[in-house]
């Protein structure tokens, strides 16, 4: 992230704090404020002369992200949520004026501190610094890789840099972290139960962990409660190949009856596939490929949010045991999971049940993940969680409905049985003598790599030699190129605005208040600026206009399933008035077919679901829509197929 002008922060700023009230007593003097000011233009002043000295960007961004925490609340008086918090900014910004003159001089004793340090990260999602904090016990051993404990917190209505940064600097809470691993807490992006760029925050992260520490990679343990509990689960049976053990308090496991009260009635057609993203309770069986404890309060309502997990789970086969409150797997080899119930319990753990889930954990982590087993079990409704282990699910027969794989291989005989699969990719094949896939045998090369590319055609699967080759002529829907408009902002972007008039005013002023929305929602809510040069050609671009106004959307439109023309859109088989509609969709980029071109669309949710519960981040408008100009309601939206439309 380049260093911003005050001025025009603080002006973009104030706009997007308009949708909450600053509380007039919290908001520092103003000689705080001048002070804050001041720390803020000397501290970003310092930033660009270290970036013009080439100074190396991990470090530069563990003294940028203080430069951005003071630029952040200063440009939103509403993040001034507690009286103190003015002087917490002030001692972030004597805190990163005082790392920036250490690495003026070469130094960096950050990176070797003992106890709670804040570091960041620079995302590849839009450029941007985030912050997360490391707990390096005293007596730690560093000169060997360690446990790591990957903490992911709950909502925090009063959440910003300086509030998170905050902890570091008080070494608040380090008294009861463990001494005997590595402990990183995630900052996710504030409050979006670690969905979209949130999740992708917890994932950077924890890179950038193991990239500045000695990580045991096969020691890593999830943790989380209430929302840090939701992203627990998501996260968790996403990628269960990532953790030792997941640790899941309360939260939410679904969204139709969790946000029952918030959701729209009646609920668009096109919103409820799109639901089966986040819904992890559709994952549950992933859990079989980590070990994992669901947790809730006896008298918690999100204590909801296990029991739909291990319901799922029994309604799959799984056999639990109550014990008391709790129910166990009664030695299970293959499910290590357990569900405690804090007896006479609120919102919030039991110490008992904390007890008996540190003890699991334990020996969960204590035996570590297995980077290759024989049994692989793993079910997905979207090739954007599409690997388990050694399996790839790499296309689907129908997104949004369940797809599952169970993989075995066992004296060079490899067996797998598949549902809703369409292409499947097998890693370590290579001395692999036979291959039976759905009960039939799949010939073999002899010569071949690791990877078995397999695709199924006519009901038959056959082995390809490359991925390209499995996955054939033309547009498919593939990992990280599936929809919906949403996942484009997972992973790198770039935004395209209109650079002149359009062919009808009022559309224009429509398109004109998505992009103002989009960036004043992302400024708030996602703690960055939409970036608006590219930084890489693999960014997905996201063009904002008509035909008229942006020459990228001219120069794509005869590649998009979508005709535009100043009188009529035609898309989906429906035609629409070109003067009173705005079109959205998610494409493959015609310039770069591995990327995503997005047209006239942000998030498909705004500032009111942000603001509210985080099961409401779920996709609004599928792959495609059209809109009104005169209020931005969908009048048609949808998917596009498996080969998008074509």
């Amino acid at each position: 992230m380049r260093s911003i002008a005050l001025s025009a922060v603080f002006a973009l700023g104030l706009a997007v704090g308009a949708g909450g009230q600053p509380i007039p007593e919290n908001q520092p003097s103003a000689v705080e404020r001048e002070m804050l000011e001041k720390s803020a233009e000397a501290l970003g002043r310092k930033v660009a002369a270290l970036r013009a000295a080439g100074a190396p960007d991990p470090l530069l961004a563990d003294v940028e992200i203080y430069h951005k925490a003071l630029v952040w609340i200063l440009g939103d008086p509403e993040e001034f949520y507690r009286k103190i918090y003015a002087h917490d900014a002030l001692l972030i910004g004597a805190a990163g004026l005082e790392r920036a003159a250490a690495l003026e001089r070469g130094e960096h004793p950050w990176t070797e501190a003992r106890g709670l340090v804040a570091r960041a990260y620079r995302s590849r999602v839009d450029g941007s610094v985030q912050p997360y904090l490391v707990h390096t016990p005293e007596e730690l051993d560093t000169s060997k890789p360690q446990r790591l404990d990957l903490i992911i917190h709950g909502r925090n209505s009063r959440l910003n840099e300086v509030s998170f940064l905050t902890q570091a600097e008080r070494s608040v809470g380090v008294d009861a972290m463990p001494a005997d691993r590595l402990q990183v807490q995630a900052f996710g992006r504030t409050n979006n139960a670690y969905r979209w760029s949130g999740e992708t925050d917890v994932l950077e992260a924890l890179e950038a962990t193991k990239k500045h520490y000695l990580v045991d990679e096969r020691r890593v343990a999830l943790r989380g409660f209430s929302m840090g509990g939701a992203g627990g689960w998501g996260l968790g049976l996403h990628y269960p190949d990532l953790w030792a053990a997941v640790e899941s308090g309360a939260g939410f496991t679904e969204t139709l009856r969790y946000a029952e009260k918030t959701l729209p009635h009646p609920l668009p057609a096109w919103q409820r596939p799109a639901m089966h993203i986040y819904d992890a309770e559709d994952y549950s069986v992933n859990a079989y490929n980590t070990a994992m404890v669901g947790y809730g309060g006896e008298d918690d309502a999100q204590l909801q949010a296990s029991v739909n997990i291990r319901e799922a789970l029994m309604a799959d086969g799984a056999v639990f045991r109550p014990e008391e409150l709790d129910w166990i797997a009664p030695g299970v080899p293959s499910l290590r999971a357990i569900f405690l119930v804090g007896p006479h319990t609120g919102h919030k753990f039991h110490p008992a049940s904390k007890a008996k889930s540190e003890a699991f954990l334990a020996e969960a982590v204590q035996r570590g993940v297995d980077p290759s087993p024989d049994e692989v079990r793993f079910v997905t409704y979207t090739t954007a969680y599409s690997r388990c282990f050694w399996v790839t699910v790499d296309g689907l027969d129908k997104l949004y409905e369940r797809a599952e794989v169970r993989a075995s291989r066992a004296d060079g005989r490899i067996e797998v049985s598949t549902t809703n699969v369409s292409r499947l990719f097998l890693g370590e094949t290579g001395t692999a003598r036979e291959l039976r896939v759905d009960g039939e045998p799949v010939e073999l090369p002899a010569q071949r790599g690791g990877v078995a590319y397999l695709a199924k055609r006519g009901g038959a699967w056959r082995f390809h030699a490359t991925a390209a080759e499995a996955r054939g002529e033309g547009l498919v829907k593939r990992p990280g190129l599936q929809g919906p408009i949403d996942d484009a902002f997972r992973d790198g972007f770039v935004v395209v605005g209109p650079s002149g008039g359009g062919w009808n005013e009022a559309v224009g002023r429509a398109i004109a208040r998505r992009l103002e929305t989009f960036g004043a929602d992302y400024h708030k809510w996602l703690r960055a600026d939409l970036p608006r040069e590219a930084r890489a050609e693999s960014n997905h671009r996201v063009l904002f206009g008509d035909p008229s106004s942006n020459a990228e959307i001219a120069a794509a439109l005869d590649k998009l399933p979508l005709e535009w023309t100043r009188e009529q859109i035609r898309i989906g088989g429906k035609t629409f008035d070109a003067a009173t509609h705005v079109p959205v969709l998610i494409y493959p980029d015609p310039r770069r077919p591995d990327r995503y071109l997005v047209l006239n669309s942000g998030h498909t949710f705004s500032e009111p679901e942000f603001r509210g519960t985080n099961a409401l981040l779920y996709p609004r408008l599928g792959d495609w829509a059209v809109l009104r100009a005169s209020d931005g309601v969908a009048v048609a939206a949808g998917y596009f197929d498996e080969n998008w439309g074509r």
